[in-house]
């Protein structure tokens, strides 16, 4: 059985504010995504299954950066505005 090895995705998120301010977050795929080498071209189905690893982790890393920069900014404008501790 060959061992896949995974490949690293980050995404990264800057919001920079009016005021100058820069607010910067990433994140990482759990567990990585399938590295270029190891997509299974040899069938249709191999290849379905590679990209369905690829873009569920994708997905997961996309939905965690949209979280976290939000929750970053809205807790800066939320300290700026005396609103939330």
């Amino acid at each position: 059985m060959k061992l896949m090895k995974k490949a690293k995705l980050e995404f990264i998120a800057r919001i920079t504010t009016t005021d100058g301010n820069v607010i910067e977050k990433s994140v990482e795929a759990a567990g990585g995504i399938p590295a270029p080498d190891d997509f299974d071209t040899t069938t249709k189905e191999g290849f379905l299954a590679s990209f369905d690893a690829f873009e569920k982790a994708t997905l997961e890393a996309r939905n965690k950066i949209g979280e976290a920069i939000t929750e970053e900014y809205l807790g800066d404008v939320s300290k700026k505005n005396g609103m939330m501790p």
